[in-house]
C-alpha cells in the first residue's frame, strides 16, 4: 500500500490542526505515530516533529472503523517556524509488537508567514 498524498498549510502563529484519515483500520492501541516535517528529503534537520507520544502533538482516535490522526500544535509553537518557508512531510506508524513501519501520508508542506504579532 502506498502513502496517501495530502498537502499541508501552516499558519506561522495560529494553532495548527490537521486530521487524517486512515480507512478501516483501528491503529489507536499498539501503535505510535511520528511525522518529520523537512526542507527537503535529503535535508538532515527538521523543522518540525509531531508524535503521539511523550509530548503528543498528534492525536490518535478512532472514529466508526477509522483512525484519525489529528495534529495539534499550539501558537507559541507555529510562531517560531521560518515564513515563508516549505518542504515535505511523511507520517508514519510503528506496530509496537511487531516491528512493522508503515508510512501513511506525505506530501509538501507551506508555511504562510503572520502579518499580526
Amino acid at each position: 500500500m502506498s502513502a496517501e498524498q495530502l498537502d499541508v498549510v501552516i499558519e506561522q502563529g495560529a494553532t495548527f490542526s490537521q486530521l487524517w484519515e486512515i480507512q478501516n483500520k483501528d491503529l489507536t492501541s499498539g501503535y505510535t505515530f511520528e511525522a518529520k516535517f523537512r526542507t527537503s528529503h535529503g535535508a538532515s534537520g527538521t523543522v518540525l516533529t509531531l508524535s503521539n507520544s511523550g509530548a503528543a502533538s498528534l492525536i490518535v482516535t478512532k472514529s466508526g472503523s477509522h483512525t484519525h490522526v489529528t495534529a495539534d500544535v499550539a501558537p507559541v509553537n507555529t510562531a517560531l517556524l521560518s515564513a515563508p518557508s516549505n518542504g515535505v512531510y511523511d507520517i508514519e506508524y510503528l506496530n509496537t509488537g511487531s516491528g512493522v513501519k508503515v508510512r501513511a501520508f506525505e506530501g509538501s508542506y507551506y508555511i504562510t508567514p503572520e502579518a499580526t504579532r
